[in-house]
C-alpha cells in the first residue's frame, strides 16, 4: 500500500486571518455627560470618524462635566471609556471622601452632593416600579424616602490579599483592574475593621514570605461581641502560623479567627468568644463568613419596615422564606404581639444556628431547612400562613413567586438586594392579583449602584 504524506503546508485548512482590531479602541474626544447610568457610570455619546454616534461608559463623572476621554474596551450596545483629562466640573460636584477614590473598585459616586445621590438612588427604585409594570405616576405615590446608611458604617468586608516584592496589600481591587490597593482611609467601612485592616498589614510584613503569599483573601464581620474574622488560603497554616495567627487574635481582641483551605471547611484556629449578633433581645451565633445585613442602620431600617406593617395588619402565622439567621425572623414572631413563624433556609448551618438561638429563647419559632429555588412553599403550604416575608440572595425568587401567584395569602413582604429581579419577581406577583403598596428603598452601600428594596404587596383580585 503507498503512504501519501500530507503536506501541511498544502493541506493547512482555511487560512487563518489575523484579528481585526476594533478602530474604535483608543479612539479620543471631548465631551459632555449626560446622565448617571444604573451603574453608576456616566452616559454619553461621541461622534465616531465615519460620523456615526456612539454610546459611551465612562467612570467617575458626573452630568454636564466635560472630559476629553479614550474609548478603552467594548462593554455592550456601547464602549467604556477613561478621562485622560478633566476640562471642567458641572454643578453637582463635591470632594470625594477619601484618596483612592478614582483608583479604587469600591466607590462609584463619593463626588456626587448628597442631594443628588439621593435623588439617583429614588429614580433606581422608580425604575424597578416601571419595570414591575407600576404606572410611573402610581409608583412615584409608592416610593418612600430613601434610608440611607452614612460614612463609616459598613460592618462587614471581604479584603483581597497580595504579598509580593513590592509589599503587602490588603485591600481593594482597583478600578477595573486585579491589582490589589491598599485602602488605609476607606470612608465607607466601620473603624474597627480598618484598625483590623492596618494591623492584618503589620502581621503580613512580619510572617515568613511564603506563608504570607498563600493567604488570598480575609474576610470580616464586626459583631455584637467582637470581629470574627476568615482567612481564604490556598494551603493549610503549619503550626508556627497557628501559634501566630492564635496571639495576633489575642493582640487585637479578635473574637474569632477562622481558616479555609480552598474549598475545604473552615476551621477555628483562635475562639475567644463565640461571634453573636442580637435579635429582638435573641443572641444568634453566626457562622464564619455568615450573611449579615451590610450595616447596623440598614438592618434597623428593614425591620422597622417589616414590624410597622405587621402591626397594621396582625397576622397570626408568618412565613420568613430565605431567613437567614433570622434578621425578621425575631422581630417578626416576638415585636409586639408575639405570633407564630416557620423560618425557612437552604444554607445548613444557618438552619442549625438559628435552631440553636430559638431553643435557647423559647420563641415561637420554627426552623426548616429547604432550598427554595428547588422546591419553594406552595399549596396547601401556602395556605397555612396569612403573611409572607421573603429576603432571597441577587438571583431573587422566581419559583416562589410563581408558587406565591398560584396560592400565596392577603399580603407579601418582599425584600430584594437586586432590583433587576426585583423587578421580574414584581411582575409574577402583580399579574396574579397582588397590589405594590408601598416601596422603601434602602441604601447599605454607600456611594454604589447597589440598593436595596421593601416592598408591600397586597392581593387585591383573584387571576
Amino acid at each position: 500500500m503507498k503512504h501519501h504524506h500530507r503536506n501541511p503546508r498544502a493541506r493547512g485548512g482555511r487560512k487563518r486571518q489575523p484579528s481585526r482590531r476594533d478602530p474604535l479602541i483608543g479612539f479620543e474626544a471631548d465631551v459632555t455627560i449626560e446622565q448617571i447610568g444604573a451603574r453608576g457610570d456616566g452616559i454619553a455619546h461621541v461622534a465616531a470618524p465615519d460620523g456615526k454616534s456612539v454610546l459611551i461608559y465612562v467612570d467617575c463623572v458626573l452630568p454636564d462635566d466635560e472630559v476629553r476621554v479614550a474609548l478603552r474596551q467594548k462593554r455592550g450596545d456601547g464602549y467604556g471609556a477613561e478621562v485622560i483629562k478633566e476640562i471642567a466640573h458641572g454643578g453637582g460636584y463635591t470632594p470625594p471622601k477619601c484618596s483612592h477614590f478614582k483608583e479604587c473598585g469600591g466607590c462609584a459616586l463619593q463626588h456626587m452632593q448628597e442631594s443628588d445621590y439621593r435623588a439617583w438612588k429614588h429614580d433606581k427604585a422608580m425604575v424597578a416600579l416601571k419595570r414591575a409594570g407600576v404606572d410611573p405616576q402610581d409608583a412615584e405615590n409608592i416610593i418612600a424616602d430613601v434610608e440611607i446608611s452614612p460614612p463609616a458604617s459598613r460592618r462587614r468586608a471581604g479584603f483581597s490579599v497580595h504579598v509580593g516584592a513590592t509589599g503587602v496589600f490588603v485591600g481593594f481591587h482597583g478600578r477595573f483592574s486585579h491589582t490589589v490597593l491598599n485602602v488605609p482611609d476607606c470612608a465607607v467601612l466601620r473603624p474597627e475593621i480598618m484598625a483590623f485592616r492596618a494591623a492584618f498589614v503589620t502581621f503580613l510584613s512580619s510572617c515568613p514570605p511564603d506563608d504570607a503569599r498563600d493567604i488570598k483573601e480575609v474576610f470580616v464581620t464586626l459583631t455584637d461581641t467582637g470581629l470574627d474574622v476568615l482567612v481564604q488560603a490556598g494551603k493549610d497554616p503549619d503550626l508556627d502560623m497557628r501559634q501566630d495567627l492564635a496571639e495576633f487574635a489575642d493582640a487585637q481582641n479578635i473574637a474569632r479567627l477562622s481558616w479555609k483551605t480552598g474549598d475545604l471547611p473552615d476551621e477555628p484556629v483562635a475562639a475567644r468568644q463565640t461571634p453573636l449578633v442580637s435579635f429582638e433581645n435573641v443572641d444568634v451565633p453566626i457562622a464564619p463568613g455568615g450573611f449579615l445585613q451590610a450595616t447596623n442602620e440598614g438592618e434597623k431600617a428593614l425591620v422597622k419596615a417589616v414590624t410597622s406593617v405587621v402591626a397594621e395588619i396582625a397576622p397570626k402565622h408568618v412565613a420568613d422564606l430565605f431567613c437567614g439567621v433570622g434578621s425578621f425572623t425575631f422581630p417578626l414572631a416576638l415585636s409586639g404581639k408575639r405570633r407564630s413563624v416557620t423560618a425557612v433556609e437552604s444554607d445548613p448551618r444557618a438552619v442549625e444556628l438559628l435552631q440553636y438561638a430559638v431553643g435557647q429563647s423559647g420563641s415561637p419559632i420554627k426552623v426548616v431547612q429547604r432550598d427554595l429555588f428547588r422546591q419553594p412553599l406552595s399549596g396547601d403550604e401556602l395556605r397555612d400562613f396569612d403573611l409572607v416575608v421573603f429576603d432571597p440572595p441577587r438571583a431573587g425568587a422566581l419559583a416562589q413567586c410563581e408558587a406565591l401567584a398560584a396560592d400565596g395569602p392577603e399580603w407579601v413582604l418582599a425584600v430584594s438586594c437586586n432590583p433587576a429581579t426585583f423587578s421580574r419577581d414584581m411582575r409574577v406577583l402583580r399579574n396574579s392579583g397582588y397590589e405594590i403598596l408601598k416601596l422603601v428603598p434602602v441604601d447599605q452601600f454607600l456611594w454604589s449602584s447597589h440598593l436595596e428594596l421593601f416592598a408591600v404587596l397586597r392581593r387585591t383580585s383573584v387571576q
